[in-house]
């Protein structure tokens, strides 16, 4: 589909610009929840993603549908962690074997892992710039079904 992505009602609500009849009544809302780290991951990939994944849940962001991209950005952040070690190994800039001195290519590396990680991190609010967009209402006062049940003929 072309334009942009519709934003969650719940990102509507929070930054104020929810129109009623924009609003999708049937869109699906997923419970904050820790998912499990995939098994494709690797021992420093699942200790990253168990991390985010609590650190996202405490704020109300992190929920089991959402496992697929914090695994991708874990394994990116994995990826950039590894090309920075190559960086710091080599140097910014290396020697060919013809004598050239050129650019080191865990530098390309480093740089696509650190845009694709911004992706990512704004996605899942944890830029200062994407946080800066979202107002946290109150929370609304919750109401107890069987309590309204029982209170329900007490007012008339």
């Amino acid at each position: 589909m072309a334009g942009r992505k519709p934003l969650p009602t719940h990102l509507k609500l929070v930054k104020g610009t929810a129109r009623p009849h924009r609003l999708n009544k049937d869109e699906p809302k997923p419970t904050v929840a820790v998912p499990e780290p995939p098994s494709h991951l690797d021992e420093r990939a699942r200790a990253k993603f168990a991390t985010m994944a609590e650190l996202l849940a405490r704020h109300g962001v992190m929920t089991e549908l959402d496992a697929g991209a914090l695994s991708r950005y874990v394994v990116v952040w994995c990826r950039w962690i590894d090309a920075e070690a190559e960086i710091k190994r080599r140097g910014p800039v290396v020697k060919t074997e013809g004598g050239n001195i050129i650019q080191n290519p865990f530098l390309a590396v480093a740089n696509k892992c650190l845009l694709q990680m911004a992706q990512l991190e704004s996605e899942f609010g944890l830029t200062p710039s994407s946080r800066s967009r979202i107002r946290m209402a109150e929370p609304a006062e919750t109401i107890d079904p069987f309590e309204e049940f029982l209170t329900r003929g007490k007012g008339a």
